[in-house]
């Protein structure tokens, strides 16, 4: 099926949120490593590498983390709200790939 009629989008807001980095800090940092510039509506992040990247949402806490040797790896949160996100590997750990994506409809 063909869609010569359809455009690209090129009005309105874009709700879709896509962004990789390293983390290769033992310490969260004092600006945030990503933010999101709209109220998600689902958040995925994705540890691309080997060890165990620690997740905050506010600088201070660690709130989750994301261990490439478990089912951690890859963790979704749904209805859940979030605009800044600091990384950092665990003490001793190798710099680690990481990748978030996030949607919302508004």
């Amino acid at each position: 099926m063909a869609y010569d009629n359809l455009g690209k989008k090129t009005q309105g807001k874009d709700f879709n949120f896509f962004q990789r980095m390293t983390v290769s800090s033992a310490t969260f940092g004092d600006h945030p490593d990503m933010v999101v510039t709209f109220t998600t509506q689902g958040i995925m992040f994705m540890n691309e590498g080997s060890g165990v990247i620690e997740v905050s949402f506010n600088g201070n806490t660690v709130h989750t983390e994301l261990n490439s040797g478990d089912s951690s790896k890859v963790l979704t949160f749904n209805d859940r709200v979030v605009s800044m996100i600091w990384f950092r590997v665990k003490t001793g750990g190798p710099s680690i790939p990481v990748r978030v994506e996030a949607w919302s409809t508004h």
